[in-house]
């Protein structure tokens, strides 16, 4: 079932939809508008049991298949883009930050399982946006429930499984202007029975960015290739599942001069996983959970730079092999109608393997000389043990709290370039939290939080090479932790939704690339701990149903984030925008007996710079806004039509620490089911 489409043919296609959904915005109104955010949706993140978005404790939003029906995804990240204190970073690879927080301190789950990652830049989402049901995202530390790397927050993608028909298939395609890019995704899923099962297979080629005010950079597309199954069996209360995921990407990294080129041309993901589910098993046992993964991931970096003919080149070229495993076991219990448990037990075994070579040519050299060759095999442990309690003091109060336990063990297995190191911590995190529903229409909240992130293998053993510069690991790295105070209060009638959340976070220990004294050669720099940050913010989501169908919304994030570099010197300039957000009206209505949906946006944020631990400025960006529109359309019960116009205006304008934004530019998307 696999559909092969040039780029100018799968255009053409879907653009002669686009008018389809256009016309659609005279047509009358329907009763009420869809909300694009649902407080009773039931949610795990946050508590690690379920709990309604309302009633949770801890600042939770969910994207559900409504709403991610309505948004054009050249990548899973483009789903959080509206979520506040959410930030979205495209340079090469796409990555996500948490309210400041750099993409490595947020955890990425798919169905509750990690996608790990030991570089310094955080992991990618490897994940087929078509493949997605819904996403849950928390904001704010969160590692007694969700574990480590999750001092920003954490995200647990839910991808489609099995479905109730005998058989279905689907087909997506999509077309993204700003690259003259596309997206093909297929599956098909089935019951029989006690057994459901779905296979999916996508393809993307999202080419080089065509920038407003700049035209095209050359290079900066990315490719990627997915395949992906699950089959389940229920019987009884019990049920089994197994899934298994294979995902290449590819990637060029704009740098906006030919003479220094970083190429990513792989990063590729393998994993199996298994999951078992009971319910009602006893009495006092609500659910027992367990679930077991295992995935590879290699990964190449290859980094050239030839300033001038009169200058040395100078080429790295890293491969890195990860092997990762994990189990994770959870049991609810339930010894009183008022008090909820969740206990279990986790454990991550992360397995990293090096091979890197440099090579430094002086200029006019008739031969390039044998390129500089390092092997490293390093091994980090997880073991952790947990527990979360909610007890209802009465129909308006609830509490929650909970604990951790970390034991991490990490070595340098082997290494032609440095002596033979370990390094261990054993830490015991907390959380508790405070709802108060005083009636049906009010949830007001306060919460602490303690996050957690223990040092990559990259920063604690290997040796990296890029841009010309050495990077020196430190194997006496201390984790890097966060405490998180929040006040939330959640409002809504049935017309309006408000969500709104203030917070405090002091994290320690952050590790950064230090620049080192000259010693000859090439420039070093060394991983070191150094003071925190402290971050203050507010966030907010919220939307009124004017009761003709129309709906103002609006989702912003106020943040203030101070660098402490523990060497007398701090700032609050520290690469993270002041404001960011996004305010729209929607209009949802029938069309001839269909569903339809139109939405005009605008979203933006403020100005930034970063500053280093000597006070200079290393980076900085302006502020910027971009106008677009976005319409959608069922145009049967089995096929629907997506139409977004972004950047309507044509601003130029280059995010924080990104490439330069898209032009003016449509995305269409197609879907049927069958």
């Amino acid at each position: 079932m696999t559909v092969f489409l040039g780029t100018r043919k799968l255009r053409t296609l879907l653009l002669s939809g686009a008018a389809a959904t256009l016309a659609a915005q005279g047509a009358h109104a329907q009763e009420g508008a869809a909300k694009a955010t649902d407080l009773g949706t039931i949610t795990l993140l946050g508590t690690g049991l379920e709990t309604t978005v309302f009633e949770n404790p801890s600042a939770v939003s969910v994207v559900d298949e409504e709403e991610i029906s309505r948004i054009p995804p050249a990548r899973v990240a483009d789903y959080l883009k509206d979520i506040p204190g959410v930030r979205v970073e495209e340079q090469g690879i796409t990555r996500i930050r948490i309210r400041g927080e750099e993409a490595r301190r947020v955890r990425i789950l798919v169905n509750g399982q990690a996608i790990t990652d030991h570089t310094t830049y955080g992991p990618p989402v490897v994940v087929d946006p078509a493949t997605v049901e819904r996403i849950e995202v928390v904001r704010g530390a969160s590692s007694v429930i969700s574990g480590q790397r999750a001092i920003g927050g954490t995200i647990n993608i839910i991808t489609k499984r099995g479905t109730d028909k005998p058989f279905e298939a689907s087909t997506t395609l999509s077309y993204f202007g700003a690259t003259e890019g596309w997206r093909v995704s297929n599956s098909i899923a089935g019951r029989q029975g006690g057994f459901t099962w779905r296979l999916s297979q996508g393809k993307s080629d999202l080419g080089n960015r065509h920038a407003a005010g700049v035209g095209e950079l050359v290079p900066s597309g990315v490719e990627d290739q997915n395949w992906s199954g699950y089959m389940g069996y229920e019987t009884g209360n019990h049920s089994f599942g197994v899934e298994a995921q294979a995902f290449d990407l590819s990637s060029d990294v704009y740098t906006g001069d030919p003479n220094f080129s970083i190429d990513l041309p792989k990063r590729d993901l393998r994993k199996i996983g298994v999951f078992y589910e009971g319910t009602n098993l006893t009495p006092w046992m609500t659910s027992l959970k367990i679930d077991a993964f295992g995935q590879t991931i290699d990964r190449e970096f290859r980094n050239r730079i030839a300033p001038s003919p009169f200058a040395p080149v100078i080429e790295t070229l890293n491969s890195d092999k990860q092997e990762t495993y994990g189990v994770n076991v959870s049991a609810e219990l339930r010894f009183a109608d008022n008090i909820r448990t969740i206990v279990g037990a986790q454990y991550e075994n992360d397995f990293l393997d090096v091979d890197a070579s440099s090579r430094i040519t002086p200029p006019g050299a008739p031969f390039p000389p044998p390129p500089t060759l390092r092997r490293d095999e390093a091994r980090i442990k997880t073991t952790s043990i947990y527990a979360q309690n909610e007890i209802t003091l009465s129909p308006q109060w609830a509490l929650h709290f909970g604990g951790r336990y970390y034991n991490v063990e990490a070595e340098l297995e082997q290494s032609n370039t440095a002596p033979l190191s370990k390094n261990t911590d054993d830490r015991f995190l907390a959380s508790a939290g405070v709802v108060w529903t005083p009636n049906d229409t009010w949830a007001l909240r306060g919460l602490f939080s303690q996050g957690y992130n223990y040092p990559t293998l990259n920063q604690l053993f290997t040796q990296t090479t890029a841009g010309g510069q050495l990077t020196l690991p430190n194997p006496d790295l201390k984790p890097e932790t966060a405490d998180n105070f929040e006040l939330g209060a959640r409002f809504d009638n049935g017309a309006t939704i408000v969500d709104a959340t203030l917070f405090y976070t002091d994290a320690k220990d952050y590790i950064i690339r230090q620049a080192l004294p000259p010693a000859g050669g090439p420039p070093r720099a060394q991983y070191r701990n150094v003071e925190g940050a402290e971050t203050v913010g507010f966030e907010i989501y919220a939307e009124h149903d004017l009761g003709n169908g129309l709906t103002p919304y609006a989702s912003g994030a106020i943040i203030n984030r101070e660098l402490d570099y523990g060497n007398g010197f701090s700032t609050s300039d520290s690469g993270t925008p002041g404001l960011s957000g996004t305010i729209g009206l929607r209009k949802d209505f029938d069309f001839r007996g269909m569903p339809a949906s139109f939405d005009v946006f605008a979203t933006g944020e403020s100005s930034a710079k970063l500053r280093d631990d000597a006070g200079l400025v290393t980076n900085r960006a302006g502020g910027w806004t971009t106008v677009n529109l976005r319409g959608s359309l069922d145009l049967t019960e089995n096929a629907s039509l997506t139409v977004q116009f972004n950047n309507i205006l044509d601003k130029s304008y280059e995010p924080f620490g990104q490439i330069a934004g898209g032009e003016r530019s449509v995305d269409v998307v197609l879907s049927s089911r069958f």
